[in-house]
């Protein structure tokens, strides 16, 4: 059964808005009719009741259709508006179309009118979905967009290791507006801490655990943690964090690499929760790993103090380089074949630019990315951070 309609008729003569509702009753339409007609009893209606369809005379004394679509197109803007006429004149229906009326009906052809109806009906329909789609699209939009704001306030400026490290990148790119990725740098005394981490999901979900795993682990960075103590704590605060919560299979949490480095005795601690550490020596041609454990924090696996995390110990050299990544960078499909770039080409990729510094390094990784990627579109958050000792 269609909807009932409700129509307001604006019509000063009362033998053409009989003969308009008898044509009305004929149809297939269902409806409710009220009928005005002057501006004022107009007004009143449109102001104190709903209207699906507004169908009014084009001429009536000290008042016209134009003005009465004016007044509607100010007020409701996807409300269909038919002018019913008995003469019109070429300029009127010119200013008429220019106007934006919905359509129009001469007074001798209402058999047009119950399919005129029912034609801007459905039209103005659509505009009114389409118009709350854009609106809706434009509040996502907003609200991703401030997240974001909401997130870099969070994240440290990539200046920070710059002062830590003259020699030194990140490089950081969100797959949407917001990043499941994240990074955090701290000096405590003589300890340089590098954090990175790769949470679960991306966009805003990501986004939302990125900043409560921030939140927690500045908290930890300190000596008299070593970092596999970190990350024992801060999975226990991640999994306390989610402990309310009713789904009992719940899997969010992070990967993530911490390093903790001695400026005065060039020693670099790391531990690894499902991330590595590669670093690069100088001079030598060879990428070596140190890996993590294979333990995720959070993911509701259990008691933090089975989660036995190592910390290694390496002693670095002046010139040698490390790097700290998400599987991002690795995971992107692209190239001539459209697979993934991968670990073992990325470590190659990283030899062949041993020879720039970390900031053209950065330059070159990112340009290599647009072009692996082609029209491909990115399928993870990238992060990595470089760091040249």
């Amino acid at each position: 059964m269609e909807p009932q309609l409700h129509i307001l008729l604006l019509e000063d003569s009362e033998v053409d808005a009989d003969l308009l509702i008898r044509f009305l009753k004929k149809s297939q339409l269902v409806f409710t009719i009220k009928r005005v007609w002057d501006e004022s009893a107009f007004i009143k209606e449109i102001e104190t009741q709903t209207f699906d369809l507004i169908i009014s005379d084009h001429s009536m004394p000290q008042f016209t259709g134009i003005e009465a679509f004016r007044i509607i197109k100010k007020k409701f803007k996807h409300l269909p508006f038919i002018i019913v006429t008995g003469t019109l004149l070429e300029h009127t229906l010119a200013e008429m179309v220019k106007e934006g009326i919905d359509d129009y009906i001469f007074k001798d052809n209402l058999l047009r009118l119950p399919s005129a109806i029912s034609h801007v009906v459905a039209k103005k329909k659509i505009e009114r979905l389409h118009a709350q789609l854009e609106q809706a699209h434009k509040d996502i939009t907003d609200s991703i967009n401030y997240a974001k704001n909401i997130q870099s306030a969070v994240l440290p400026e990539p200046e920070v290791l710059h002062n830590l490290f003259p020699e030194s990148f990140v490089l950081f790119q969100p797959r949407d507006v917001v990043s499941g990725d994240f990074y955090y740098f701290k000096q405590e005394k003589n300890i340089c801490y590098i954090v990175a981490a790769d949470c679960t999901g991306h966009g805003v979900p990501g986004a939302f655990l990125s900043i409560l795993g921030i939140e927690k682990i500045k908290q930890l960075l300190h000596p008299r943690y070593a970092p596999a103590e970190i990350l024992r704590r801060l999975d226990a605060n991640i999994q306390q964090a989610f402990a309310h919560s009713n789904d009992k299979e719940n899997h969010s949490g992070m990967d993530i690499a911490l390093c903790a480095y001695d400026v005065e005795t060039n020693t670099l601690e790391f531990s690894g929760a499902n991330r590595p550490l590669w670093i690069v020596r100088k001079g030598e041609d060879a990428v070596e790993e140190i890996k993590g454990n294979k333990k995720g924090i959070g993911h509701a696996s259990g008691n933090s103090i089975d989660k036995d995390f190592k910390t290694q110990q390496v002693k670095l050299n002046c010139g040698d380089t490390f790097y700290m990544l998400t599987d991002g960078f690795a995971d992107q499909f692209g190239g001539p074949s459209g697979k993934k770039i991968t670990a073992k080409k990325l470590k190659n990729l990283l030899l062949g630019i041993q020879n720039l510094n970390l900031s053209k390094q950065k330059e070159y990784l990112s340009e290599f990315m647009e072009v692996w990627k082609n029209k491909d579109e990115q399928v993870d958050d990238i992060l990595m951070i470089g760091v040249s000792v």
